[in-house]
């Protein structure tokens, strides 16, 4: 009866974590506010860890119950307990009763478990991805710039940041519609992903602008981004019948002395400026003095 009540227990405090869980992952969805990354990756292992403890629980209930079979079958059948036997038997098959019960309850829970966790990663997912690219979304990339900074500003490592602007966006739209549009933005999200695998992020900005962030140090990647810009070039972006070229534009830059992340997005926002205001299809990087391009002239539009 102890063991029952102990795991009767337990059942009911499962429920109120993944209560508790539920709850936090819906107003996180609902809000502004985001979890940092350590915070999700603490709550979905504290949620396989419970998935991990109902099941082993479950297989010694199981196993606690065949026992139990067992113990009932040799009180049955052994004479020196013939005259106690009925009283047993029948206080046995009461435990047995009570305990498969117990046992249906903490399936039902582990199944539950389950279910939820998988609803809470799908929560937390959502809240961190832009649903059209499957890139991280801009609050995600806010939270990581914010986090990467204020480490920086502490002694911590250098960090890039980048961003890059589909050229002639509107053309595509106003030329071939919006469904045309969104699969180029599709197509430069995929091309991006798969040539800077080895960026600290990769998210969509907002629009047709999309930001990285990148180990340093800056000049290279610069050059990196300049490889990224030429393969993007060369590509061949089959929609229906059409083939399309697109081109990207970049700035890029580095935190410096600043007190705040704010002079950090300007620069990169001048970089980017200059980028498509002297003739797209560029890299520029920004080193706190001034936007300098990547490259020869000749080769930039290349």
């Amino acid at each position: 009866m102890m063991m029952a009540g102990g795991l009767s227990l337990a059942l009911v405090l499962l429920v109120i974590g993944i209560a508790i869980g539920l709850r936090l992952a819906r107003r996180q969805s609902k809000t502004n506010a985001a979890m940092s990354q350590d915070e999700r990756e603490r709550m979905l292992q504290m949620l396989h860890e419970l998935g991990a403890w109902t099941s082993e629980y479950s297989g010694n209930v199981s196993q606690y119950q065949s026992r139990l079979g067992e113990l009932s079958d040799a009180v049955r059948v052994d004479p020196a307990v013939h005259q106690a036997a009925p009283k047993v038997v029948s206080l046995l098959q009461q435990i047995m009763d009570s305990n498969s019960q117990l046992k249906s309850r903490l399936d039902a829970a582990e199944r539950q478990l389950d279910k939820q966790t998988k609803q809470i990663e799908s929560y937390l997912t959502e809240a961190r991805t832009d649903g059209l690219t499957g890139l991280y979304n801009r609050r995600a990339f806010d939270q990581r710039l914010d986090e990467l900074f204020a480490a920086f500003r502490k002694g911590g490592r250098s960090f890039v940041f980048v961003l890059v602007d589909i050229d002639h966006f509107k053309s595509f739209n106003d030329t071939h519609g919006h469904q045309v549009g969104d699969q180029v933005l599709q197509q430069v999200a995929k091309t991006l992903r798969l040539e800077l695998q080895e960026s600290i992020m990769v998210a969509r900005f907002g629009g047709e602008e999309f930001s990285v962030l990148m180990n340093g140090p800056l000049r290279i990647a610069a050059e990196k981004m300049n490889e990224v810009r030429k393969k993007m070039a060369a590509l061949q972006i089959e929609i229906g019948a059409k083939k399309l070229s697109v081109t990207i534009s970049v700035g890029l830059t580095e935190p410096r002395d600043d007190l705040v992340v704010s002079p950090v997005v300007r620069r990169a926002d001048e970089a980017l400026y200059a980028a498509k205001n002297i003739g797209r299809n560029r890299v520029y990087y920004h080193d706190g003095k001034g936007a300098m391009l990547v490259g020869a002239p000749e080769v930039a539009r290349g």
